[in-house]
């Protein structure tokens, strides 16, 4: 058990629909040994469903809950903006949290969230290792090239391009990993030090955002950590992605995020813009076959 904890744990959960998965998680989080240091902020998307009507007794539940409404669905960026905004101008952590309500935590996840990141060399965004239902370990990823962006949008070549993964865990000290990526599902950061990497890139949508958090890291001169003596389980239980968009449509999106991102960051980025624009029709073609096959089976 580690000593007294002064400062407080701004927790940001954007909702979309599943309402039960958040109702589940905020619960659970009134669980954690340090959970008088939390303030949680439940931003639902502007759901399709009475997500709100539902989530809102929450705040009566517990006191340290919020639950706000954005007026369209910003999408994952934009939501999570909104709650981190709000925290800023109301509460005033010390440390964020961003965590998708799918996944599943011990009970002492942020007493050593906490006590990690004051121990790690200049973190930026640390957090646990990953696991899935099964209790497998998800292997971090590193962040792509631009070939490597290519390849991953065609699904014919995903036989061979598995994603730019990991090979293994390592502990480098600290019971920590360095990576280059922090999965967006969960996210533990300084709140200063987030808010100076500007928070999330608003210009996407559902796609590509950890990209965008990593450039701007390595650009502070700050380091990613997964933990490695604590772990959570993503259950990827959410269906409202797959059911709100077809692969063709979240294909468009996630080509919008890897042409921003070439955009801004990737050298010779008018001839890497050109080449994605010349590939989108095939890819793009490959979707619309794939979704027809799908609904014909």
């Amino acid at each position: 058990m580690m000593g007294k904890v002064d400062n407080k744990i701004g927790i940001v959960i954007l909702n979309y629909n599943t309402y039960e998965d958040t109702i589940r998680l905020v619960r659970e989080l009134q669980n954690q040994t340090i959970a008088a240091h939390q303030k949680i902020v439940i931003v639902d998307n502007c759901s399709s469903n009475a997500s709100f009507k539902n989530l809102k007794p929450l705040e009566n539940e517990f006191p340290n809950v919020v639950v706000l409404q954005t007026d369209e669905n910003l999408g994952y960026a934009k939501g999570n903006n909104f709650g981190l905004n709000y925290l800023e101008e109301n509460i005033k952590p010390h440390y964020i949290a961003i965590l998708n309500n799918d996944i599943i935590l011990n009970d002492n996840c942020f007493e050593i969230l906490v006590k990690h990141y004051t121990e790690l060399n200049n973190p930026a965004i640390i957090a646990p290792l990953m696991k899935t239902p099964d209790r497998k370990i998800r292997l971090p990823n590193r962040l792509n090239n631009f070939a490597e962006d290519c390849l991953s949008m065609f699904i014919c070549l995903n036989k061979f391009y598995k994603g730019n993964k990991y090979s293994e865990i390592v502990d480098e000290g600290n019971r920590a990993m360095q990576v280059d990526l922090i999965p967006g599902s969960f996210m533990f950061s300084s709140a200063d030090v987030f808010k100076s990497i500007g928070y999330f890139n608003p210009g996407t949508f559902l796609y590509g955002e950890e990209a965008f958090i990593a450039y701007k890291v390595k650009e502070a001169n700050l380091n990613n950590y997964i933990l490695l003596d604590i772990d959570y389980i993503h259950a990827h239980r959410s269906p409202t992605i797959s059911k709100s968009y077809n692969t063709a449509s979240k294909y468009k999106l996630l080509f919008d995020s890897m042409l921003l991102y070439t955009k801004l960051y990737r050298k010779h980025s008018i001839f890497k813009c050109v080449c994605f624009y010349f590939i989108k029709p095939f890819c793009l073609l490959e979707k619309y076959i794939y979704d027809f096959f799908c609904k014909i089976k």
